[in-house]
């Protein structure tokens, strides 16, 4: 069958699971916003096994086509892929709803792809209620993890429509590739790679690891923290608040090519958001045999995060129960953080480019096989959407 797949951007992470995907599908990947610069890669994208393509450049990269532009371009998208089932990531964009409408008119049936959780945002009854009619419009699901399979099953959805994983890495990549040339430190880091977001709880971290390295005195590690975003200048203020700016780096956003060796060369990776779909830095810590940190709030927690085994889970609002646990990850001997990462290396083996292509395979079959019935309050929401758009 000829699947097209519907995604704002394609990037690395994206790439490798296309690859898999495309070995086993005919698969045509288009960038609704290929222009967006929200995640600054530079790597570039293979595209070996799928096809790639995007719906055009908008006046507001961010914001992407709309109205009847965004109309016309994804027409055009259609007749050039003549898709027998489409595949949207997600279901918030005015691109998805435009594709949903098309799909409806030609009974052509839909996977949606989801890594959202009951928790990752306020939810209002009325904004459920209407989520759960427009779900009703795909006919399959792949998505992150258990949590957000159970978001879905809330929303409504058939436990045996839905199919996993979404939110993969290339784990051979994270495990084998390492850049000895980028040697920065005698001794082990916490590793913490994060946009600087509100969410990503980045202040804590920083408040947390001023109390550990007050108690742990000349042996502390250092902290890195990877990334860039609104909160750059802020984030360094509370460093230097803090007292740690000599032991707190920040090399800014780092590209794929290179993020391996921070990997390689860390004692632990730490994600202390106070929400997070999934967190899939915590996938490529474990894939380099990593031991990890992980906010209660991430997504990811529940399928990765073995206490004690993998890691530590703790309550990201909790400061001092954090410092502790950097306390308690820092004075681990050698051995039992490597046997940590190798146990996280098992565990992270479930969430390969290989089983997401196999899960897709379930979806764009089960959807062949049982088109979704859209009601008029479905036609209705699509309606209202496209003259939002």
């Amino acid at each position: 069958m000829r699947i097209l797949f519907l995604v704002r951007r394609v990037g690395p992470y994206h790439d490798v699971r296309f690859e898999a995907a495309g070995k086993v599908l005919d698969l045509t990947v288009v960038e609704t916003r290929a222009d967006s610069i929200e995640y600054p890669w530079t790597t570039g994208i293979s595209a070996r096994h799928y096809g790639l393509s995007s719906l055009g450049r908008a006046a507001d990269p961010e914001v992407g086509l709309r109205g009847p532009v965004l109309e016309e371009a994804v027409g055009r998208c259609f007749e050039t892929v003549r898709p027998e089932v489409v595949v949207c990531t997600g279901w918030a964009d005015p691109e998805y709803h435009a594709a949903l409408r098309r799909c409806q008119s030609r009974k052509i049936p839909v996977v949606l792809m989801s890594d959202s959780t009951y928790d990752d945002e306020p939810r209002t009854w009325l904004k459920e209620r209407l989520k759960r009619t427009l779900v009703g419009a795909y006919s399959a699901a792949v998505v992150a993890g258990s949590r957000s399979r159970c978001y879905l099953r809330g929303l409504g959805f058939p436990d045996e429509a839905i199919f996993e994983p979404w939110d993969v890495v290339d784990n051979e990549y994270f495990a084998t590739t390492s850049a000895a040339s980028l040697k920065m430190f005698d001794r082990p880091y916490f590793l913490c790679i994060s946009r600087y977001l509100p969410k990503k709880n980045l202040f804590r971290l920083v408040e947390a690891f001023a109390a550990y390295r007050m108690k742990h005195g000349a042996a502390s590690w250092d902290l890195v923290i990877l990334g860039s975003g609104e909160l750059e200048r802020q984030l360094g203020a509370a460093v230097e608040k803090a007292g740690v700016a000599a032991a707190v780096h920040r090399p800014g956003f780092v590209q794929y090519g290179d993020l391996p060796a921070y990997y390689h060369q860390a004692g632990a990776c730490i994600l202390p958001s106070t929400s997070d779909q999934w967190g899939l830095a915590i996938n490529e810590a474990m894939a380099a045999e990593l031991p990890v940190l992980v906010s209660v709030a991430c997504g990811c927690c529940p399928d990765l995060v073995v206490e004690g085994q993998t890691g530590y889970s703790f309550d990201p609002l909790d400061v001092a129960g954090l410092s502790d646990l950097l306390y308690r990850m820092a004075t681990l001997s050698v051995e039992q953080r490597r046997q940590m990462g190798r146990s996280g290396y098992e565990r992270v083996k479930k969430f390969s480019p290989e089983r997401f292509a196999e899960g897709l395979v379930g979806a764009v079959s089960y959807a062949s096989r049982h088109p979704a019935k859209v009601g008029v309050g479905t036609r209705l929401i699509l309606g209202a959407l496209a003259k939002k758009g």
